[in-house]
């Protein structure tokens, strides 16, 4: 949870990128994850970490890396979070 707490928050700010609070992230994440509002393949009552298996975990950092380390790849991975959201 460090890059979602810390370590996103400080590139995002640094860099401009689009969002940059720990809940926007980890939306973007998940909702890559899953291909779809992340509330929709998992129990929204429970943190989605704690449901997720190793796979997804191992794929949920893969994706934080990927947002952390590029602004461009940042911008489209939440607009289509959005899209999938009806909120763009």
């Amino acid at each position: 949870m460090d890059m979602a707490n810390r370590q996103f928050p400080a590139v995002a700010r640094a860099g401009g990128y689009p969002i940059y609070r720990n809940h926007c992230f980890l939306r973007v994440v998940y909702d890559h994850l899953f291909q779809k509002k992340w509330q929709a393949a998992l129990d929204n009552k429970k943190p989605a970490i704690h449901q997720l298996d190793e796979t997804q975990l191992r794929r949920a950092i893969h994706l934080g890396n990927q947002l952390m380390a590029d602004r461009q790849c940042c911008e489209i991975m939440n607009r289509k979070s959005l899209e999938w959201r009806g909120k763009q």
